[in-house]
């Protein structure tokens, strides 16, 4: 397992999700942010929208500041059967939250959070299976 997550880290995780996204034929932005939620590392496809690119820094920079994977921010605090989503993002006063699927913290052996990736241009258990698929290139540094 990696235990600094600098450039040449950031490369390898982002160039391998869009590798996989590309095998799936998939149009994907992919990013990697420090553990303060700074971007280190940003790849948008060919075909791959500004907006994917957005949503995948997002994805990331949520991540790092609730120190847990979006997927559990998604699932523990937002049931969507109480009403629209969008109202309950805005209660945190923060544009950047993105809690939806794809945001998954980076962790050195002992714990301590040193980023997360984040994804973006498929269904969002593709985002987060390819997100997945970064956390173990990360994990295999």
């Amino acid at each position: 397992m990696a235990e600094r997550l600098g450039l040449g880290e950031a490369r390898a995780i982002v160039d391998a999700m869009l590798k996989a996204a590309s095998e799936r034929g998939l149009k994907f932005a992919a990013a990697v942010v420090d553990a303060g939620g700074d971007l280190v590392h940003l790849s948008r496809m060919d075909g791959a929208s500004a907006l994917n690119a957005r949503m995948s820094y997002n994805k990331a920079y949520t991540a790092t500041k609730w120190q847990r994977d979006t997927r559990i921010i998604k699932e523990r605090l937002f049931d969507m059967s109480l009403g629209d989503e969008r109202r309950e993002i805005t209660w945190f006063c923060d544009p950047l939250y993105t809690p939806v699927w794809g945001g998954i913290v980076l962790r050195a052996r002992d714990g301590t959070m040193l980023g997360a990736l984040g994804e973006s241009g498929g269904t969002y258990q593709e985002d987060e299976e390819i997100g997945q698929l970064g956390a173990k290139v990360f994990a295999a540094l």
